[in-house]
């Protein structure tokens, strides 16, 4: 969207949308405070839902290491299981006479129940994702104006995200897919590769673009349950439509280039998840995520309008916070969408973000995600 000025210039409006886990949850994903008591709901329903091993491990832990009474488990923080754990390996000391090497199988324990307890709750949800589709396809047009030579003088939409969840990322892959007028991907904006290697569907953004397609742009700042990593090479692997890093516990896999590359190492590049998990000490040195904070920085920056839905600003997610503080426009125009009846919690939520961002205007919706996607698309 173009909009001219008297005095010959000209401005790109471009809108940023900045999802939360409260946009997933009308399709059936958990809320991060819902995890831990969804995990030991499901466990008790049918234990063939998780690894045994790897439930005990975590279990105990909470038992007998963070002295968590079995009634209380489905309240504790998962930032309070996480973040004793990453300080200790940081700091290459012991947690309670565990060791680093056990420590490390018991975050990969508690991983595995956090993200397994998403897998299964999604799969067995009857909620409609159809709005995330909807939102999927809206973005996905206003994004092919892209095409051609117009990316250097269009780029109207991103979307930065917080969540490990691939529903939109799937129904962004979908619409370009089932379009043949589309020559897209999704631009994960860091330097992606097929999982599967006769795969073209899957190719960094810049590279479509030089092709004379277009990208659509989501950006995942804590990583996503489609991607792996390669600890050699750092390259990033995704594919749609599975979750990658739940099946890599069950049948792990090594980095197919570096087994080219180094024969005599061969089969022992090892893929891993590499997703940032609920911790205050949030490690983004890795080099994929270094580039895509970078580049959501440079989003934000260009954004004549941020959107916010389902997102509530939590002090926890400070890293986040300070991009937000540092890079968005003074004259921002803000959209605040959540879902929320109670008139004096309303109050609240508006008090709480006025707070963060001044003098800016925002705009709240109350009505969750579903209906306001409903109203971008009218």
């Amino acid at each position: 969207m173009l909009t001219l000025f008297s005095q010959g210039e000209s401005k790109l409006v471009k809108t940023v949308y900045i999802l939360g886990a409260g946009f997933s949850v009308e399709a059936g994903a958990p809320t991060q405070a819902a995890i831990m008591k969804e995990a030991f709901r499901l466990r008790d329903q049918d234990p063939n839902y998780f690894n045994e091993s790897k439930f005990n491990i975590f279990e105990n832990f909470l038992k007998e290491q963070m002295n968590i009474s079995a009634n209380s488990y489905q309240d504790i923080e998962l930032e309070d299981i996480f973040t004793p754990l990453d300080r200790c390996l940081s700091d290459n000391s012991q947690f309670r006479g565990i060791d680093l090497g056990k420590i490390m199988d018991i975050r990969e324990s508690v991983f595995y129940v956090v993200g397994k307890t998403i897998q299964i709750l999604l799969n067995k949800t009857n909620k409609s994702k159809e709005y995330i589709d909807d939102f999927a396809r809206y973005i996905t047009k206003l994004s092919s104006v892209r095409a051609g030579t117009n990316y250097h003088r269009q780029d109207p939409v991103s979307v930065i995200s917080t969540n490990w969840d691939i529903l939109l990322d799937n129904s962004i892959y979908t619409t370009i897919q089932s379009n043949s007028t589309y020559d897209a991907v999704v631009d994960y904006c860091c330097y992606i590769s097929s999982k599967d290697e006769s795969d073209t569907t899957v190719k960094p953004g810049l590279e479509k673009l030089g092709q004379g397609g277009f990208n659509v742009k989501l950006l995942k700042l804590h990583g996503s349950l489609n991607w792996l990593q390669c600890p050699r090479c750092a390259r990033l692997y995704a594919r749609f439509l599975i979750k990658d890093t739940m099946r890599n516990f069950e049948n792990p896999e090594s980095c197919r280039h570096c087994d080219r590359n180094f024969k005599e190492d061969a089969g022992k590049h090892v893929l891993i998840s590499n997703l940032i998990m609920p911790t205050f000490i949030k490690d983004l040195s890795n080099p994929q995520y270094r580039i895509i904070w970078q580049n959501a920085g440079i989003e934000l920056s260009e954004a004549s309008k941020l959107v916010f839905i389902g997102y509530s600003l939590p002090s926890a997610d400070f890293e986040l916070r300070q991009l937000l503080s540092r890079m968005t426009r003074k004259n921002a125009e803000i959209e605040v969408v959540d879902f929320c009846t109670d008139p004096e919690r309303q109050e609240q939520i508006k008090k709480h973000w006025h707070n963060f961002f001044g003098k800016r205007n925002i705009s709240y919706y109350f009505s969750g995600a579903k209906n306001y996607i409903g109203t971008i698309q009218s």
